[in-house]
């Protein structure tokens, strides 16, 4: 067995150098790769997903009810005192009814430091009237004690009546005035939505196709939207997928049947036959909502044939595992305690052809700072039921190899955690070819 991040052999076994086009190196950087693109303007993926957001946060193309609605919203959270929390309230209830982030945002600006004065006078003499029946008259040093003494008070109820007299007054005014806008010079120029430019790369291409099997970016719902988006980042900044992916070149059908075990939405197994590495999937995994999600994903008319993907529901501890050319255990083992992580290890590594391989990815203790990070992040997603796991139970990642070795398989460790604090390690064990198909050469 040898480690690559360390340069020298570790564990059992033989320290042979590994088949096919898996290189740590190469494929752990931001942007492995790829064919060449068309010809076209460079391709920066932080520069498209700045354009995503704003055409996300402008809400696509807006009718007159909906501009206007964006400037009441703006007006009547810009009344309230609630400052410095302005603009993040803007921008999710804009996200989650489709208005216009950027214009409400303009109008709740309405309590700058020149508009203040007035607007704050006004609202703590409406406060003042709904407590005390009249306006405050400060004509003496007690009456203006007792007028800061009451100001809290007279601003948290006069500042939302305000509010939403300004906002309903300037909103019909706004829906008037586009209404006769439109009617005058019509409708203009329709905003678009983003879409990927014609030159992204294949990859970022292929993680775009996924997402929209499980949603659409231009969802109805805040849940659809964000379904997507969560597929998308997850596959395009997570390392591991890249990685898998061409762990054994690019040529169609290269990692043969997949086994995903623990697949959870079985993004990971689709995106491998949409590119065509994987012949066909199976995964499975025991959250119920997670695995649904993935069959509809794998099978949605919209997008095509269905794909042959195969999701179910179970265990780790207890479900099926068909031989494959190619199984995989991503982040599974360490919710479960080290006798069961043993058990899971061997029946997956058992269920490898030959010529076939076993990838595991988990955390590796002996990384020092890198090893503490990993335990915090899942010990706060685990608490917070993002990860659904019973435990938390890391171990040396030579542990693990020296199993797949007992097994029968070449096993060998490379980092995974591209540009992350984390102490991922993958570990690859990789069951020989029969000597009948082994070549020598000439």
């Amino acid at each position: 067995m040898y480690d690559l991040a360390r340069g020298h052999a570790v564990g059992v076994g033989s320290a042979t150098e590994p088949r096919g086009a898996f290189d740590p190196l190469e494929t752990t950087t931001d942007h492995p790769r790829d064919p060449d693109p068309p010809p076209g303007p460079k391709f920066v993926f932080w520069r498209e997903e700045l354009k995503r957001v704003w055409s996300d946060l402008r809400g696509g193309d807006m009718s007159a009810e909906r501009i206007a609605a964006s400037v009441a919203l703006g007006l009547f959270i810009g009344c309230l005192p609630i400052f410095g929390l302005h603009l993040p309230i803007v921008l999710v209830l804009c996200l989650r009814f489709r208005l216009d982030g950027a214009l409400a945002y303009v109008a709740a600006n309405v309590s700058n430091p020149f508009f203040a004065p007035f607007l704050f006078t006004g609202e703590v003499q409406l406060g003042a009237f709904l407590f005390e029946g009249h306006w405050v008259h400060i004509e003496s040093k007690l009456d203006l004690i007792q007028a800061l003494s009451a100001f809290p008070k007279y601003l948290l109820a006069g500042a939302p009546l305000v509010g939403l007299g300004l906002g309903l007054g300037i909103g019909i005014l706004t829906f008037v005035f586009v209404v006769s806008k439109r009617k005058i010079f019509g409708l203009g120029k329709k905003r678009a939505l983003y879409v990927l430019p014609t030159w992204a790369p294949p990859w970022i291409v292929a993680t775009e196709r996924v997402a929209s099997r499980y949603a659409s970016a231009q969802g109805a719902s805040p849940a659809e939207r964000t379904q997507f988006h969560y597929v998308r980042i997850k596959l395009v900044m997570d390392p591991i997928a890249k990685l898998i992916a061409d762990i054994a070149g690019d040529a169609a059908g290269a990692l043969g049947e997949v086994v995903d075990v623990g697949t959870g939405r079985g993004q990971l197994p689709i995106l491998l036959t949409e590119l065509g590495r994987a012949t066909k999937a199976y995964g499975f995994d025991w959250d119920e909502k997670k695995i649904h999600d993935g069959q509809a994903a794998a099978k949605k008319p919209e997008c095509g044939a269905p794909l042959p993907v195969e999701l179910e529901r179970a265990d780790a501890r207890e479900g099926k595992m068909p031989e494959a050319d190619t199984v995989l255990v991503i982040d599974l083992l360490h919710y479960f305690t080290i006798e069961e992580q043993d058990a899971i290890l061997r029946r997956a590594a058992r269920s490898v052809r030959p010529g076939g391989r076993i990838v595991v990815r988990e955390a590796d203790t002996e990384r020092g700072m890198r090893s503490w990070a990993t335990l915090l992040e899942e010990k706060v997603f685990t608490t917070l039921r993002f990860n659904r796991g019973e435990r938390v139970r890391f171990r040396p990642a030579r542990e693990i190899a020296a199993i797949l070795e007992e097994e029968g398989l070449a096993s060998r460790i490379a980092p995974a955690w591209g540009k992350t604090p984390f102490s991922n390690v993958l570990i690859v064990g990789e069951r020989s070819a029969p000597s009948s198909e082994v070549h020598s050469p000439s």
